[in-house]
């Protein structure tokens, strides 16, 4: 019995230990990272979303925005109306105006919650870019 409560306890004060090893954070104010100016406009950072985010993006290059659906989207993503749904997108030139709106646009690398680039605007311009990703990343 001692020995099955100290493997509980030795699990439990390895996991925390293993997602502080394992994951980083990464913050930028100033300079550049990520593919990313601090002090782009958002039409900068926009027209630099396709190439930033396909580098980051690993095996299969991809990236993912995160949306509500409404009662007009629910029935093409089989969902329910107000349910978060996961999205790639093109970024094309007309869905910049729906990012235009927006001051912190986040992106999840491979649909994941784990391995994300925020983007955070202040008066119009990239005042912040912070990456969420795993401490060790294969090609």
């Amino acid at each position: 019995m001692k020995g099955i409560v100290v493997t509980v306890a030795i699990l439990l004060l390895a996991y925390p230990a293993y997602l502080w090893i394992t994951y980083i954070n990464e913050t930028i104010t100033t300079g550049s990272g990520y593919g990313f100016n601090i002090g782009d406009t958002k039409k900068e950072a926009y027209s630099k979303l396709n190439t930033a985010l396909k580098d980051l993006g690993g095996k299969n290059g991809s990236a993912f925005v995160q949306v509500k659906s409404n009662s007009q989207m629910a029935k093409f993503v089989a969902t329910d109306t107000d349910f978060d749904v996961m999205i790639k997108p093109l970024f094309h030139d007309v869905g910049y105006e729906q990012f235009e709106k927006q001051e912190l646009w986040q992106f999840y690398v491979d649909a994941s919650f784990f391995n994300t680039l925020k983007l955070e605007f202040c008066n119009g311009k990239l005042c912040r870019i912070h990456r969420h990703r795993k401490f060790f990343e294969l090609p």
